[in-house]
């Protein structure tokens, strides 16, 4: 018995001698891991459940950034000061065919817009983004829904009075667009032209959104004297419009991107400090 008690003894002794050689070494032996005796099953149902928790909120905020947009565009016309950027182009071709109605004549623009999108990206172009088609539709019913609920409310009097109701619909239009942006689902098909272009030409978006709405001012411009012979629907409004909504969008943007940074900034860890015990003397 005492000499089999001395070889336990001698083999427990290296044992010790040879784990703790591995943690002076830096040597990490992992004997069971609690992530892999937990069953797959019960961590893909949670996982499930929080992707589809995730993709529900962007939707929400795509559908709300559309209806604060449709509020702006809505403010802006009843300023009198004349029409977005966005919708100026469909108005004059409204206004120059009388069988053609605003709505539809919009529905005929995003169509247009749509065809953009697909000339710029080609094979980057998803499918999904069709989905803008239908959403132009959700986008008219707020315009129309927002006229009935405001009412009277929106009828101003005085220049003064029109150039601050100016003001809160760019600042509407802003915030809508920077909503549908960081919603990252699928945009309005005007915000969505802008996306593609700076995708092309690695512009910032509130810089593209300046230059696409004046863009889209000018075509109106031509396309009121081509058409009617004089210019319609395009006023101080418009310009003002088309000058600072993506000024705006871009400072919405980086209040974003600050406050989506401070979130993900790293914390310091503590460093655990173990003592290592000194093995013992036989």
């Amino acid at each position: 018995m005492t000499g089999i008690s001395k070889i336990n003894r001698g083999n427990e002794i290296r044992t010790k001698g040879r784990s703790m050689g591995r943690e002076r070494s830096g040597v990490t032996v992992c004997t069971s891991s609690p992530a892999a005796d937990t069953p797959a099953s019960a961590t893909a149902e949670p996982n499930r459940f929080l992707r589809a928790a995730h993709f529900s909120g962007r939707v929400i905020l795509l559908l709300a950034g559309l209806a604060v947009m449709a509020l702006g565009i809505d403010v802006v016309v009843a300023t009198g000061l004349g029409n977005s950027p966005i919708s100026s182009v469909p108005y004059v071709v409204a206004a120059a065919t009388p069988t053609l109605t605003l709505g539809t004549a919009m529905l005929l623009w995003q169509c247009v817009l749509v065809g953009i999108q697909i000339a710029l990206l080609r094979r980057d172009f998803r499918l999904v983004d069709l989905l803008q088609l239908p959403l132009s539709v959700f986008f008219g019913l707020c315009i129309d829904g927002w006229l009935l609920l405001l009412g009277d409310a929106l009828h101003v009097n005085g220049y003064g009075v029109s150039i601050g109701l100016l003001l809160v619909g760019i600042i509407l239009l802003a915030l809508g667009i920077t909503l549908t942006v960081i919603s990252r689902t699928v945009m309005n098909c005007g915000e969505a032209v802008v996306k593609a272009l700076c995708t092309k030409t690695s512009i910032r978006f509130g810089t593209m959104k300046v230059l696409f709405d004046c863009t889209c001012v000018g075509l109106s411009v031509l396309a009121s004297l081509v058409l009617l012979g004089t210019v319609v629907g395009v006023r101080e409004g418009t310009v003002l419009c088309a000058v600072f909504t993506g000024i705006v969008v871009n400072g919405f943007t980086g209040i974003y991107d600050a406050l989506k940074a401070s979130v993900k900034k790293p914390v310091a860890t503590p460093v655990i400090v173990q003592e290592t015990l000194e093995p013992e003397r036989l």
